[in-house]
């Protein structure tokens, strides 16, 4: 199993990094080349700013049982397609039972956009950072990988 993190506008870089590097955990982040990311441990793949060149090159490079976090919705439902594993920035695992109801609050939040209408985000907290380490860590002790 191989990580891919989708990481423009990530807030787990470095926790993903931190978790994937403690166990030899093959990750690659795929970011626009306006991002700065460094690191010696993943693999770090600079895409055009087009808002879906890291998704295309995800889509393109991934392999069957592989983890994918993102935040993207459509991104998020190529990959189930393909038969590999997607979590949200919160720790979420996206699949084909929940894809549906994510993309159908993704429209609705577009229409809503489109007629001046913004639904707050709540601000991420240090509670919602460590629920995505521990649900990281729990799916990947699932998967015997710690």
């Amino acid at each position: 199993m191989k990580i891919f993190l989708d990481a423009d506008a990530s807030p787990v870089t470095e926790d993903v990094i931190h978790i994937a590097s403690s166990k030899n955990i093959p990750l690659t982040i795929v970011k626009n080349y306006s991002q700065n990311i460094s690191s010696d441990y993943p693999e770090i793949i600079s895409v055009d700013i087009d808002k879906e060149s890291a998704d295309l090159y995800i889509v393109n490079h991934l392999n069957k049982n592989d983890l994918v976090i993102t935040q993207d919705r459509g991104l998020s439902a190529l990959c189930i397609g393909k038969g590999s594993y997607v979590m949200d920035f919160f720790g979420n695992l996206v699949n084909n039972d929940n894809i549906n109801v994510y993309l159908g609050i993704r429209h609705v939040n577009k229409v809503l956009r489109k007629q001046g209408i913004y639904s707050k985000n709540k601000k991420r907290n240090k509670k919602d950072n460590l629920l995505f380490k521990q649900n990281l860590i729990d799916f990947l002790e699932e998967k015997n990988l710690w």
